[in-house]
């Protein structure tokens, strides 16, 4: 059977293990909320409003609680300290601040704005995106950086290592690398190593926070749940990441549908994935590995019928090469031409043997071995009840083509042995009993259809030498 793999997202917290049991079945959402898409359209740098309310969005807040933490957190960024200095002394003053009076306990999963209103725990993700609101809301210039498994800012080219309030320009502070390392266990990577870090803009940098929650949902292997956050990701980043995570979460949700034996639920989700991705979807291996999976289950059943009929449907295929598909064909006229041998009458099995052949679905091996099989066990139906020589006149009748199978001839001479010693028997009888015209007729006619036994030859000298 074919596997499909599942993969986790890249997430700042990697040494997240599955655990725990399968979600439920349900429903994947493939559609971001309109407002969502309207903050993806809009060029950076976001007005302050769009980076509260999409940094809170992505966080899972909506309906009236978005109303209501959307005022908590302007109401937090108006109460934060005014420009007073240069760039880099307001900065650090607003670090300072975020720690003194938002930010109380770092926890390695706590990515949710709203929790960090509520609690004041954070994570390298929802401590930047913070930090990020703050530093704009004074009109300053800030971006994030990304390395492999962390996130900070950095602030008129300056890094801002979020999760400490020493971290303004950590590289050149001690206690600043010492407070990140011990509460985060990350290392800290230096501006200039440009293979472990890279810079990226504020939606990338909120978009994060769905990252973060995906690592969450993967965990306790709830794929249904996963695609929906993927896509809103990927409508606020509009990067190649977010892009590659989307496409993950949808073959990780097809993966879990496999296992299910869903895969035509599968097909149909792949297919509405495909329209959103484009012509480059990618999606072809994955549909072709859930088509291949649901014909073997088919053909395990023996239904035959079925997996044809699936193979025939152009729209659950669409997806799926036509050479897959023609390779599939192949393995359900395997399958029916098993089905036929084993069950249908010898000349309809053996016919349809031949018409295998003929059609190149089988090789001249495969079509020697089935007709051995076919022909052999007729031939036993035949010579039921010691009629050897029925047996033997009916393989006698085959094709001459029948002869070069390997094995044909050994068969036959069973066929004929017995045949001669069933012959040989009654003229022993016939001649046991003086009755020498009987053992004649016997042996006339045994010598008809075999005329070079030696052991009829024998029986012959015999017989003569009696008369």
């Amino acid at each position: 059977m074919n596997q499909i793999s599942t993969r986790i997202l890249g997430s700042f917290y990697l040494f997240l293990v599955f655990a725990g049991s399968a979600s439920l079945y349900g429903e994947p959402r493939l559609n971001p909320g309109d407002e969502l898409v309207r903050i993806g359209q809009i060029s950076e740098p976001l007005p302050l409003e769009e980076l509260i309310s999409a940094s809170l969005i992505a966080s899972g807040v909506s309906g009236d609680s978005l109303e209501l933490y959307t005022a908590r957190l302007t109401a937090l960024v108006d109460s934060a300290p005014v420009r007073s200095g240069s760039t880099a002394e307001d900065a650090e003053i607003l670090l300072e601040w975020m720690h003194e009076n938002v930010l109380s306990r770092y926890i390695l999963t706590q990515t949710k704005m709203d929790v960090l209103l509520d609690k004041g725990t954070y994570n390298c993700v929802s401590s930047a995106v913070l930090y990020l609101i703050l530093v704009r809301s004074r009109d300053m210039s800030v971006h994030g950086v990304l390395t492999a498994d962390h996130a900070f800012c950095r602030v008129d080219g300056i890094d801002v290592e979020t999760t400490t309030a020493y971290g303004f320009d950590p590289g050149t502070r001690r206690e600043a690398v010492d407070s990140f390392s011990g509460r985060t266990g990350f290392s800290y990577v230096p501006p200039g190593n440009y293979s472990r870090r890279q810079d990226i803009g504020e939606k990338e940098l909120i978009s994060l926070i769905y990252q973060n929650r995906l690592a969450e949902l993967q965990k306790l292997r709830r794929w249904d749940e996963a695609v929906g956050l993927a896509m809103d990701r990927w409508t606020l980043s509009g990067s190649m990441s977010a892009e590659r995570d989307f496409r993950v979460s949808i073959t990780n949700y097809a993966a879990d549908l496999d296992r299910k034996r869903m895969d035509i639920e599968g097909l149909v989700f792949l297919n509405q994935a495909a329209l959103l991705l484009g012509e480059s979807h990618g999606l072809g291996d994955t549909a072709s590995a859930l088509l291949g999976n649901a014909v073997t289950y088919w053909l395990r059943a023996g239904k035959t019928a079925e997996a044809r009929a699936l193979l025939n449907d152009e729209e659950l295929t669409v997806l799926v090469p036509i050479n897959v598909i023609d390779g599939r064909l192949r393995e359900v006229k395997d399958k029916e031409l098993e089905i036929l041998v084993k069950t249908a009458s010898f000349h309809e099995a053996a016919a349809g043997v031949d018409k295998a052949y003929s059609e190149a679905l089988i090789n001249r091996e495969r079509w020697g071995e089935l007709s051995i099989f076919l022909w052999s066990g007729e031939a036993v139906n035949q010579a039921a009840g010691g009629k050897w020589l029925d047996g033997w006149l009916f393989l006698q009748n085959a094709p001459g083509e029948y002869m070069q199978i390997p094995g044909w001839r050994r068969m036959e001479e069973t066929y004929s042995h017995n045949a001669v010693v069933v012959y040989h028997n009654r003229f022993a009888d016939s001649l046991g009993k003086e009755d020498y015209s009987t053992a004649r007729s016997i042996l006339d006619e045994s010598l008809e259809h075999f005329p070079g036994s030696p052991m009829l030859k024998q029986d012959e000298l015999m017989l003569e030498n009696l008369q």
